[in-house]
Order: structure tokens, then sequence, then C-alpha cells
């Protein structure tokens, strides 16, 4: 089975940012996905540009901070104070598509003019679940030629319909009261006993500072992600089972 270990939330702050790329140069993480409208935005990049990454996946972000896009095209994803709207408000209110596009559009070509790789796309607290931003997540797959995560099934049958590369499992749940080495085991030997060729596990690690502290509900968890990510004990049980590490790009190599 071919695993990626994906962490979200790079650029989220420096904190984290430098969590992240421990957790690859140490670690078994072999793909991220850039916030790029956060705290931390700027100093992800500077990592991009100047460390080994080079690439990352871009992690859309209409649910928290400020818009890359002039706030004139994402009014309805915005409130009285500029910022996004949380997930409930997405939810309950009208949204408008084209604004959504807007916003993915601004977002994907900020990374880009730096003349970094993207490797994929999704979404922050999985917004494309919202059937509007999954049309424009869809849409924005397709345009740049981008493989993207799909969240369930349904999603997975979608994309694989339309010829948007996508893992064949993802596994959103080692996070939280659920993160320890037993659970991280349990979530990969359950896929692999299913025959998944293709497996995402999101993680979250990263190292606390005074941003993360300040804006997250999720802080001793990064740090515990973290650490198991980092064990070699970790390492040890993926090559005694013979899981092979992989970033998204194995998807577009026809492989």
């Amino acid at each position: 089975m071919k695993l990626i270990v994906n962490a979200d939330d790079f650029g989220y702050s420096r904190g984290v940012n430098e969590g992240i790329v421990k957790a690859i140069e140490e670690g078994i993480v072999r793909s991220t996905t850039l916030m790029v409208n956060q705290e931390g935005t700027e100093h992800a990049l500077c990592l991009l540009k100047n460390s080994t990454l080079r690439a990352a996946g871009i992690h859309l972000c209409i649910t928290h901070g400020q818009p890359v896009a002039g706030l004139e095209k994402v009014a309805s994803l915005v409130d009285s104070t500029g910022n996004f709207k949380n997930p409930t408000d997405i939810y309950n209110e009208g949204i408008d598509k084209k604004e959504v596009l807007n916003e993915f559009e601004a977002q994907i070509m900020k990374v880009k003019d730096m003349g970094i790789r993207i490797t994929h796309l999704d979404t922050h607290h999985h917004i494309h679940s919202h059937p509007l931003v999954l049309e424009a997540f869809i849409e924005t797959a397709i345009k740049y030629r981008l493989p993207a995560r799909s969240i369930n099934q349904e999603m997975k049958n979608l994309f694989q319909s339309i010829n948007i590369p996508t893992p064949d499992y993802f596994c959103g749940e080692w996070f939280g009261e659920a993160v320890s080495p037993e659970s991280f085991r349990q979530f990969i030997s359950s896929a692999q006993n299913q025959a998944v060729g293709i497996m995402e596990l999101m993680c979250h690690p990263g190292t606390v500072d005074q941003t993360l502290a300040e804006n997250s509900s999720y802080i001793d968890g990064r740090r515990k992600e973290l650490n198991i990510l980092c064990q070699s004990s970790t390492r040890e049980f993926l090559n005694t089972n013979n899981i092979q590490l992989c970033g998204y790009d194995f998807l577009m190599s026809g492989q």
C-alpha cells in the first residue's frame, strides 16, 4: 500500500511551519498543504523557496482569516469585519460560487507567482463538502489539472468519474483525542486489510507559538502528532508492513 501522510495548515504560524518541516525532514510526512492567507504564510513561502520542500498543495481557505482577493470580489464569504465567515455561517447563509472561484484563483495565483509548484488541492475545515464550494473546487482542480483530496467514498467516486486524481481512501480521523501510536497503526492496518492501493492520512503537526496559542483550539495535539510522526517505531511499523510513503506526485506519475 502507498501512504500519503499530508500535513495540513502549513502557513498557519511559524511554529506550525517549523513543526511540519521537522515532520518532513525527521519523520514520515511526505506532503503538505499551504494556507495562503495566514500570519505564517510568508514564512512558509520563504521555506518553500529556500529549502528542500520546493512544492506544496494548497489548503484552500474561505473559513479563517481574510481573503486574498479583494473584498468586493468575495462579499458573500466575509462578515462585517472583512474576515471570512465561520463554517456554520457558510452553510447557513447564501454564498456565491463565482466569489468562491475568485478566492480560490487568488490563492492559487499567489503561490504560482512565487514559482512554487503546486501538488494538489484540499480545503480548510473540509469546506468543499458544501455543494457550491465543491462545484468551485472541482472547476479549480480541472482548470489547473491538479489532484484533489476526496473526504468520503461518494466524493472519491465523483472525482474519479471526471478524471480528477485522488487517493483511494482518506483518513481524517487521526485527530484530537484519537491521536496515539496505537490508533495510527490501527487506521493504517485497517486500510491495508481492505486492499486500499493509495491512502491519505491527514495530520496537523506543529510546535506551539503565540499565534497558534491565541488563535487555534488545537494546540497540544499538534505537539503529540509531531512526536509520533518522528518516532523511529512509526517508521519501523511502516517498513515491517511494506507500506511505502509517497506524496501526491505519485497520483500524477501514472505509476
